[in-house]
């Protein structure tokens, strides 16, 4: 593991734990209001997003980021998606096989953003970040 990767990291580990608890939390309102679940995660997700977006592009990877946000931010929600994806097919797949309670809806929150996490990190070292 070379050097700078370790950092990177850790760096990208706290910046998906304020991206945890963005999207978790704003899961959580919107069910409070009896939003539906699938629908609750369709819109907390692009807020987390930027969210994170922002921190990795001025921490995590900042010796990495271009003069040019728009593009690096149209790469991010790229892999943000691809990551996302197969987050949501996890957190759908618990779900649909669990049931919707609150302890479900949680661990497959959980399970899926792990998992979405180290695609969301290679793609963003190695797509949305590179030099």
């Amino acid at each position: 593991m070379r050097f700078e990767l370790l950092p990177q990291i850790l760096r990208f580990g706290v910046v998906g734990g304020v991206g945890f608890v963005v999207d978790g939390g704003l899961l959580w309102l919107l069910i409070g209001f009896d939003f539906n679940p699938y629908a609750a995660r369709l819109l907390s997700f692009p807020v987390a997003v930027v969210a994170t977006w922002i921190l990795n592009r001025n921490w995590t990877f900042i010796e990495r980021r271009d003069a040019s946000s728009k593009g690096q931010f149209r790469r991010y929600f790229g892999v943000q998606i691809v990551g996302s994806l197969t987050n949501y097919l996890i957190y759908s797949a618990v779900v649909a096989v669990f049931g919707a309670a609150s302890t479900t809806i949680f661990i497959g929150f959980a399970l899926g953003s792990f998992v979405g996490a180290f695609i969301n990190f290679f793609g963003a070292r190695y797509i949305a970040f590179r030099i």
